[in-house]
């Protein structure tokens, strides 16, 4: 089920699906427009999670990677981008499977949800999941001023990190030679020209 609009006693909302709880936003203004749609998203994913951990929506497969970047030997964690949409000089990236996210709001709806309803690593793609959680935060142009990082350092993607408890899972990883996150998931994709 899709996020849709509506509207709640004469207010625009977005909801997810046909009874979901309605958001309301403020007519003209885009910031808030943007809030009620992605609280719609977030609590679709949190249904539709609750319901079976893969949507089998008409959807293709995205399997996104993107190169480890810091390893915490002492507490078996792993931390590097999982997803960058821009470079430093803001120039659009276009992945490993020749994919891009344009829109930085639908990246951190996508990394909010599976904070909320996944937050676990497999190991290549096989078996269960193997590792946690323990970091992530998106980071946008906006996000970035707040925090005082200079234009130009950072890329605008999403940073995770994962604890794997299992010592051998832990040195298989750190012992690949090239070591990367692999997003794999659900998404509607647009061929973009």
């Amino acid at each position: 089920m899709p996020v849709q609009e509506c509207s709640i006693d004469g207010k625009p909302a977005y909801r997810w699906g046909d009874s979901g709880k309605a958001y309301t936003y403020t007519p003209g203004n885009e910031s808030s427009r943007k809030e009620a749609k992605r609280k719609a998203y977030i609590q679709g994913v949190a249904v539709e999670s609750s319901i079976e951990k893969i949507a089998k929506e008409e959807t293709d497969a995205l399997d996104l990677e993107f190169m480890a970047k810091s390893f915490d030997d002492e507490n078996n964690m792993i931390f590097g981008w999982g997803y960058v949409a821009k470079d430093e000089m803001d120039k659009q990236e276009i992945d490993h499977s020749e994919e891009l996210v344009e829109d930085l709001d639908d990246l951190a709806n996508g990394v909010y949800a599976f904070n909320l309803a996944f937050r676990e690593s497999g190991f290549m793609h096989i078996g269960k999941a193997k590792g946690y959680l323990v970091e992530s935060m998106v980071f946008t142009k906006e996000k970035m001023a707040k925090l005082n990082i200079p234009e130009g350092t950072l890329p605008q993607g999403a940073w995770v990190g994962f604890f794997f408890p299992d010592d051998a899972d832990y040195a298989i990883i750190k012992s690949m030679k090239s070591p990367m996150f692999s997003i794999q998931g659900n998404a509607i994709k647009e061929e973009v020209l």
